[in-house]
């Protein structure tokens, strides 16, 4: 029976190099998820012999690398999202691998027409080869995305940790989702976001998006962080103390003033009785001195006439 030559070069390219050697090979996964509007990583490394088993080729480098959507072989003008050896301007479609051994894909703000099996086949100076098992993508609108938490409380006391995950009917391994509180974005990126060392700063509704237009958006989820009791009591402590001690030495001041106060109170009213008594003392002593002149007068004075009366006395006699 004859064969299309077309028929038998397909059925070559289908086997490829893998029949003759498993050295040729490309990996990715089975199928994959991407929510409509968000940004995909899809993994792919591949793997060649260093020299062609069949034709004795030596297998020095890679020449082209192709991404191509259901297609078996990805060869010569198939339609592709991504051909090294094509410059291709302002693609969704961008190659983040290399000629070596990585090959990875990523879509930039999938669309719905986007669902396909994508292949990825590279060519060598000594053949080509392309991943037949291909990956299936497919695309969803991601509403029921969801932000879950490692822990079931909604409150969790200061210097504590958790964990947000954010969910959807799509695994999230491989794809861009942006976090954000209270509505303003976060710098972390990824699945999931790691909370340690919580303080009250991380207090506040998280929400995480699977691109940065924030149109895919989850219900918030609210986390408060409470302050840890015993640091409280400790804060609470310190400035009670320090009222504590700072009436004490008020009271203890006052104190002190007043016991002072009083002893010079009365030292001031001893030395004023002191003045009194002195004063005193001094009236008496002039009074005495005044009565003793005062009686000394008397008798000069009534001693005086005497004589005189007597004189008088004896001429009216005689």
């Amino acid at each position: 029976m004859k064969m299309n030559p077309w028929t038998l070069s397909v059925l070559l390219l289908l086997a490829g190099p893998l029949g003759a050697d498993p050295d040729w090979h490309v990996e990715y996964p089975d199928s994959f998820c991407v929510v409509e509007g968000s940004t995909a990583t899809i993994p792919c490394s591949f793997t060649h012999p260093t020299v062609h088993k069949r034709t004795g080729a030596v297998v020095e480098r890679v020449e082209r690398v192709v991404w191509c959507p259901d297609h078996p072989i990805c060869h010569l003008t198939t339609p592709n999202v991504y051909d090294s050896s094509t410059v291709r301007a302002n693609s969704r479609f961008l190659y983040l691998g290399d000629l070596v051994r990585n090959c990875t894909l990523k879509i930039i703000k999938t669309e719905k027409q986007d669902a396909a099996t994508y292949r990825f086949r590279f060519e060598t100076n000594g053949g080509g080869f392309a991943g037949k098992k291909g990956v299936r993508v497919n695309v969803t609108n991601g509403e029921d995305v969801k932000v879950r938490s490692s822990v079931t409380d909604h409150v969790v006391k200061e210097g504590g940790q958790v964990t947000l995950t954010c969910t959807s009917a799509c695994s999230f391994h491989q794809l861009d989702v942006h976090w954000y509180r209270n509505g303003h974005a976060l710098s972390e990126k990824g699945h999931a976001l790691h909370l340690s060392s919580l303080t009250n700063n991380n207090t506040g509704d998280y929400t995480c998006s699977l691109d940065s237009s924030g149109l895919k958006t989850s219900a918030p989820w609210s986390l408060v962080v409470g302050e840890d009791e015993g640091r409280y009591a400790r804060r609470v402590a310190v400035p009670v103390v320090s009222v504590v001690l700072a009436v004490f030495f008020l009271l203890l001041a006052g104190l002190v003033f007043a016991k002072r106060r009083h002893a010079q109170k009365k030292a001031s009213e001893v030395i004023q009785k002191q003045e009194v008594d002195c004063k005193q003392e001094a009236v008496g002593a002039s009074e005495e001195v005044s009565y003793s002149t005062v009686h000394f007068k008397r008798n000069s004075s009534r001693s005086a006439p005497g004589p005189e009366h007597e004189i008088v006395y004896s001429e009216v006699v005689h």
